[in-house]
């Protein structure tokens, strides 16, 4: 009886897996002219991110960089793509987990973000949890600078 289940067990995990079709896209960064000094675009996208409770892990005022530890954020599939399986969105399923982590170049004049999407399908046995490649639509990144150069 006991190897039925796992059997079983087995059969849907790998039946999961099988079917798991990863977006067909990658990473990409936004970039947009901004009429603001590197110094400002850094202080200014600082201040948006710990007021939005991003945690960042790294800043090079010298560089111009600023990176964030991944957040727990629940997205939707108008922000980015896990993937499907028989044809249905990961990011409709409310098993599925996100968090979004930022990465950010500031120039003179040019600001640059990427969101770093690590997702997780969690049906609810720890053993048939799995990692999804998840790509982001460019919404995040679009209102991450829209804040970061408001006024």
């Amino acid at each position: 009886m006991y190897r039925l289940g796992l059997g079983i067990t087995v059969a849907l995990i790998a039946g999961c897996a099988v079917t798991y079709k990863a977006p067909p896209g990658q990473y990409e960064a936004k970039s947009t002219s901004a009429t603001k000094s590197k110094v400002e675009l850094l202080k200014a996208s600082k201040r948006v991110l710990v007021s939005e409770s991003n945690q960042i892990t790294n800043s090079d005022d010298d560089a111009g960089t600023i990176s964030t530890a991944p957040r727990n954020l629940r997205l939707t599939p108008e922000q980015a793509d896990c993937g499907t399986t028989m044809g249905i969105d990961y990011l409709k399923d409310n098993r599925t987990t996100t968090r979004v982590a930022y990465g950010i170049i500031a120039q003179d004049n040019n600001l640059t973000v990427r969101a770093n999407i690590e997702g997780e399908y969690k049906p609810g046995d720890a053993m048939q949890n799995f990692t999804l490649t998840c790509f982001s639509r460019g919404l995040l990144e679009k209102d991450l600078i829209g804040k970061i150069l408001s006024p």
